[in-house]
């Protein structure tokens, strides 16, 4: 069950990231080949950078699978954009269950190579946001997770929540259900609601 498990958040993160990515490059106008490359960076960049790290191969290396699914996620993503206007909304919300997925996947791996929890949920903020900052940089954006809205945050405390819940001797399926549904509950409401971290305000400038 929880190998399953496991299975279906990277797949399936890979799916909603090569989205994400494809969504992002088709807003820039790129063709078919730029689209692939931003995809593949925000779908595969973040577990890459994760396995790199770790000292293991990186895991669309390990299994080819996840490669051709997110080329496939992207080449279809791109031919339904040609048609349908999608909703800019649409990129945040694909963005939000990408880093649900991702994060806790990462937390996951982390821990199963034996690094302490708080490695590990660096490990899956890492796997959530890194790929998402380059697709962000390469298109000449400010990445997400600097913007206003809750977004490193919300991936922090879900992975926090999954480590302590499995701590507390919680099963794991259980407990990465409600580290997901943390995650993308943070990230909608910073999306819909404006939900975000104090920020700084600067005063009136001092006259001379």
């Amino acid at each position: 069950m929880i190998a399953s498990l496991s299975a279906f958040l990277d797949f399936f993160g890979i799916a909603v990231f090569a989205a994400s990515g494809t969504l992002t490059a088709c807003q820039k106008r790129l063709d078919i080949f730029g689209v692939l490359v931003i995809a593949l960076i925000t779908c595969l960049g973040g577990g890459t950078l994760r396995d790199v790290i770790l000292g293991v191969d990186p895991i669309w290396i390990a299994d080819s699978r996840y490669l051709w699914l997110g080329m496939m996620a992207a080449i279809s993503t791109f031919v339904v954009q040609r048609f349908v206007r999608l909703p800019l909304k649409l990129l945040d919300v694909f963005d939000g269950i990408g880093l649900a997925f991702f994060t806790l996947a990462g937390v996951q791996k982390a821990l199963g190579l034996g690094m302490d929890p708080e490695i590990a949920v660096l490990m899956g903020l890492m796997t959530g946001v890194a790929g998402g900052i380059m697709r962000d940089v390469l298109c000449n954006d400010i990445p997400l997770i600097f913007h206003r809205e809750i977004y490193a945050t919300a991936a922090i405390s879900g992975g926090l929540l999954f480590t302590l819940l499995l701590h507390l001797g919680q099963p794991e399926t259980l407990s990465m259900l409600a580290g997901m549904a943390v995650i993308i509950g943070l990230r909608l409401l910073g999306i819909f609601f404006g939900l975000a971290l104090p920020r700084w305000l600067l005063g009136r400038p001092m006259k001379s």
